[in-house]
């Protein structure tokens, strides 16, 4: 991408904060003209108040970091709280001390203008009540789609702050149903969308389907931004993709045949007496994941009957799977950095340990650890190569390791959103060189499937897809795609009837994404912004 972009830079020129700004920009600051617009459009025409939405990687916290000089500029601010999850707390006082020269403090007795606190922290007493006391001038939320339910704490928190502007960042404005958007959108401006009976009479036509299209976007444009890969005019070093097919070993082939036969009568069963499936479906996956991340589960389901005991001893026989010895030799020929993701802890601790006992400097990375904890493990992975982070989604949530360019998907979610998050931890604004992608999995298997489908379909691996949280809610209109992916697998008898409907569901993806495009003035097939498209 293109440091000092002169656009950028004759855009900048019209802020007030410009002089503030021009040193640090000799000093490595990039500027982007569509940061720059946003600010503009952010401070001139939303008052101060916005949801910062920009897709993952585009550097909402550069914008953030923008506003936040500009108003400072202005002088109509003095004070500044910014919350964030725990361990992105350190991340963000070093990025603000860095790209703009100030000192943000950790501790709310401390003093200063600036506070950059964990939100964990400052949802419990008292400090909640100090922080509600305070008339702060400008607050901001990092990863803000955790204030989508108004009955939990963190939602409660910010609500009860007072604040003249208000930022919250998020790539994910809504995960799951358009009642999200309200809660997020309350926030900010409160009443923009009315009462909400009357939003959700005049705009939802169920969860994920809204009605009124037009006027849903007209009022999300007098609060939100957006800005996507597709549409900005920056270009990302390449990704190359590997796929790193695997031949199970015959402890795993006996667990995976068993395990899987089991799971396709009980699911039978429990869809013609209408019960829950998502039991089967963890199973599936912790399957495909390893022994270790599957025993746990597996020990505890006794609808198994007689063959759990039979299946728990084959579980235990497994030991070292063909995954962990590939990346193992992954880290003998790379001798780089690994990014390595698993959904599972079990997985996790496990892999740590085996490639510890095979001599490399391996550590885990997952979400209950401490924010200093967090932040050692971070400088540890930068300061060497050759070192190995085995992350799970938790732990990978909101960080920042352009340092990095080699992620290895040690086993894949069924749902292409949080794949694309695992890769934007290193494909991000700040990364200089090709990303190498490692995909682990085993033929003849579920994962196979999967990913034939993600990788040839959905082209996910190869291109970043704009807005693929969007098309994702237009296919998922005729239920979640984990649900009928784990319906293709356990309903279907034969192999030929399987591959079918997978190819019906890649079409389904396909086919939305061509709905959904526009082309460019350059002939590139832009992604519309599709909150509030009526259903086809």
């Amino acid at each position: 991408m293109r440091p000092n972009d002169p656009a950028a830079l004759t855009l900048a020129r019209q802020l007030k904060a410009w002089p503030a700004l021009v040193p640090y920009i000799q000093k490595g600051l990039d500027l982007h003209d569509y940061q720059i617009a946003s600010v503009l459009q952010v401070v001139n025409h939303l008052d101060g108040r916005a949801i910062l939405a920009d897709e993952v990687g585009l550097g909402k916290t550069i914008e953030a970091g923008l506003v936040t000089a500009e108003l400072r500029a202005q002088e109509t601010i003095r004070n500044v709280l910014i919350l964030v999850p725990a361990g992105l707390a350190t991340q963000w006082v070093e990025e603000l001390q860095h790209k703009f020269g100030w000192s943000a403090q950790k501790g709310p007795k401390e003093p200063g203008w600036l506070w950059v606190l964990s939100i964990d922290t400052g949802k419990r007493p008292p400090l909640i009540q100090q922080l509600q006391y305070v008339p702060w001038d400008l607050v901001i939320v990092d990863e803000a789609h955790h204030l989508k339910n108004p009955r939990t704490q963190n939602y409660q928190l910010v609500a009860g702050l007072q604040s003249r502007y208000l930022l919250l960042l998020t790539a994910t404005p809504m995960e799951n149903q358009l009642t999200e958007l309200y809660s997020l959108v309350n926030l900010v401006k409160p009443g923009l969308f009315g009462p909400y009976l009357r939003f959700y009479r005049q705009f939802i036509l169920d969860k994920r389907t809204p009605k009124n299209a037009a006027v849903l976007r007209g009022l999300l444009s007098q609060v939100m931004v957006r800005n996507q890969r597709l549409t900005v005019d920056l270009v990302f070093p390449g990704r190359e993709v590997t796929l790193v097919p695997l031949q199970l070993s015959d402890p795993e082939a006996r667990l995976y045949t068993a395990l899987s036969g089991s799971l396709k009568n009980e699911y039978r069963r429990r869809v013609y007496r209408d019960q829950t499936v998502l039991p089967l479906l963890t199973l599936q996956r912790e399957l495909c994941s390893s022994p270790q991340a599957l025993l746990p589960t597996l020990e505890k389901s006794e609808w198994i009957g007689p063959n759990l005991q039979d299946l728990v001893a084959l579980a235990r026989e497994v030991g070292v799977t063909e995954k962990m010895r590939a990346v193992r030799e992954l880290a003998r020929h790379l001798g780089e950095r690994l990014l390595i993701f698993t959904e599972y802890r079990g997985t996790q601790e496990a892999l740590v340990e085996f490639l510890g006992d095979c001599g490399f400097s391996a550590a885990a990375f997952y979400g209950g650890l401490r924010s200093r904890e967090r932040d050692q493990l971070v400088a540890w992975f930068r300061e060497e190569d050759g070192r190995i982070l085995v992350s799970t989604e938790a732990g990978g949530q909101g960080i920042n390791l352009q340092f990095c360019h080699v992620v290895v998907n040690f086993d894949l979610p069924w749902n292409p959103m949080r794949i694309e998050q695992r890769i934007g931890r290193v494909h991000r604004i700040g990364q200089t060189r090709t990303v190498e992608i490692y995909n682990l999995f085993a033929v003849q298997t579920v994962e196979a499937d999967i990913l034939r489908l993600l990788h040839e379909k959905i082209d996910l691996f190869r291109t970043v897809i704009g807005e693929l949280d969007v098309i994702l809610r237009h296919i998922e209109r005729r239920g979640s795609l984990e649900k009928r992916l784990i319906d293709i697998f356990f309903w279907e008898d034969d192999r030929d009837s399987v591959v079918s409907r997978l190819e019906q569901l890649g079409n389904e993806f396909l086919a939305a994404r061509r709905r959904m495009s526009w082309p460019s003035s350059d002939g590139r097939q832009i992604v519309a912004p599709d909150v509030g498209r009526q259903p086809s």
